[in-house]
């Protein structure tokens, strides 16, 4: 036998290994909801209800979980990349450390997951609903968040960079010490939320609500404030603010912005 079928044969037999234990991860996971560190690539389980499932470390990448269910569930550091998961429902799970490069979140509901500490770059959350989501430390950078609710949740030191935040509703949350250069937040609802510390260059709040917004010490160099509403907020101990970023913007009596700065009343 020459060296080069050696090789396809020996190729051959590790492919059949491999779909051997692939199968039997899947058998151990359907019968007991279960599978730590397992190999469940590809599998389709559109529309199944896998509530309170438990797959830390196991490797889901390119799966079909749209409209699935896995509230409550345990995925810390599963690798999920480029898997489907359009419409599922997360609500409460455990995605700490969890790998989502690239992962299709779209219409998702992810109210009171915890994705701590992350890898979502370019991932897609349009119009996803995460209601006091924690995202603290999670790296979301060149991200899709369109449309998606996030009131009430944190990204406290998450990496946000060009990132897309358009028309996003996220009140009452916190972005404290996160990075967030050129990120969009055109026309988001941000009212009551904490920016402190934040990395906000190049950041453009078009005809963002920021009403009561905080900016404590926040990095706001070429940031854009054209046409935002900035009643209540408190701009007054941010750095490089310019009075020309605060064109078309307006406030309040209680708006707060560093010495010899003005906007108009809203």
């Amino acid at each position: 036998m020459t060296k080069q079928a050696l090789i396809v044969l020996l190729i051959s037999s590790l492919a059949s290994v491999a779909m051997a234990n692939d199968a039997a991860d899947m058998k151990r996971f359907k019968d007991s909801n279960s599978c730590s560190d397992c190999d469940l690539r590809n599998i389709k389980m559109q529309g199944e209800t896998m509530r309170d499932a438990k797959l830390p470390g196991t490797n889901l990448r390119d799966s079909l979980m749209k409209e699935t269910t896995l509230d409550g569930s345990n995925l810390q550091g599963a690798d999920m990349r480029r898997a489907d998961f359009e419409k599922a429902s997360l609500v409460g799970a455990n995605l700490t450390n969890a790998i989502l490069r690239e992962t299709d979140l779209e219409k998702s509901n992810l109210s009171g997951a915890k994705l701590v500490g992350a890898d979502l770059r370019d991932a897609d959350l349009e119009n996803t609903l995460a209601e006091k989501a924690n995202f603290s430390g999670a790296d979301l950078r060149k991200a899709n968040l369109k449309r998606g609710i996030f009131n009430g949740g944190s990204f406290v030191k998450a990496q946000l960079s060009n990132s897309n935040m358009k028309r996003a509703v996220a009140n009452g949350t916190d972005f404290s010490d996160a990075r967030m250069k050129n990120v969009r937040m055109t026309r988001a609802e941000l009212k009551n939320s904490k920016f402190e510390d934040a990395d906000l260059t190049m950041a453009n709040f078009y005809r963002a609500d920021l009403t009561d917004a905080i900016f404590k010490d926040a990095d706001l160099e070429n940031t854009s404030f054209w046409n935002a509403t900035l009643s209540g907020a408190d701009l007054s101990d941010a750095n490089n603010l310019e009075q020309e970023q605060l064109t078309g913007a307006c406030g309040d009596a209680q708006t707060r912005l560093p010495y010899g700065l003005s906007i108009p009343s809203c």
